[in-house]
């Protein structure tokens, strides 16, 4: 599928009504939510699962994208299915773009996975590395290996996309969400800790939680049968 000049893959079938749409996490892409699409499918389910720009089999986009870009793009590929407000399953990045989905009432549910979004608690060791880097920047010293594993596995214009979407906090959407919300979360979780997982829970005025013990970043994947049980029931 071809939007604003980039080819944006996507799979899946099944009808126009109750459909569930995949969106992954930032670095992987439609292929890490096979455990779940594949569950789905079995049963019966109307399931699609998009590549993001820049991941997957979708081309890279350009540098000055952001979050509200991969949502407009993703509200595309629903509208241009003609998908009648499915219900979006986005894990960390993806879960960005289902809460945007959704106060734009896109959607008709959705369900965050470890989701990333909202503004983070900086700790103090947070802060004297970012004080490092913005010094040695200064100096003109090397920075590239400066960063988060996703940060430096990127190519430099999607490294300026990153800084934009991990830059861009969605809490002022929260009340505007009145869809039903699953918000699933591993208790072991440090990219996007439990903390935000109750933020979500407290802003988003339809919704339950499920926080999972042994469970990380990962816990849709790491507990996939719980994972596949909920969002089958949450979607019935």
């Amino acid at each position: 599928m071809r939007y604003n000049g980039l080819e944006v893959f996507y799979k899946g079938s099944g009808g126009v009504e109750n459909a569930i749409v995949l969106l992954h996490g930032w670095g992987a892409s439609s292929g890490a939510m096979d455990g779940i699409y594949n569950y789905l499918c079995r049963n019966g389910k109307s399931v699609y699962a998009i590549d993001f720009p820049g991941f997957g089999n979708s081309d890279e986009p350009p540098e000055d994208w952001g979050v509200y870009d991969y949502a407009d793009c993703a509200q595309f590929v629903i509208e241009s299915l003609g998908l009648v407000k499915p219900v979006a399953v986005g894990h960390s990045f993806g879960g960005r773009v289902a809460l945007i989905l959704a106060a734009r009432k896109k959607v008709s549910k959705i369900v965050l996975a470890d989701s990333a979004g909202l503004k983070p608690k900086i700790s103090l060791k947070k802060r004297l590395a970012i004080r490092r880097y913005k010094a040695a920047k200064r100096k003109g010293k090397q920075t590239e290996n400066a960063g988060s594993d996703d940060y430096r596995a990127l190519s430099p214009s999607m490294r300026k996309v990153f800084v934009r979407v991990v830059n861009t906090h969605l809490n002022s959407l929260l009340p505007r969400i009145d869809v039903p919300a699953l918000i699933f979360w591993g208790k072991e979780d440090k990219d996007t800790p439990p903390y935000m997982a109750r933020k979500l829970n407290k802003g988003i005025k339809d919704s339950g939680l499920i926080m999972l013990d042994g469970a990380g970043h990962f816990a849709y994947a790491e507990r996939h049968d719980v994972f596949n049980a909920a969002v089958r029931a949450f979607t019935e």
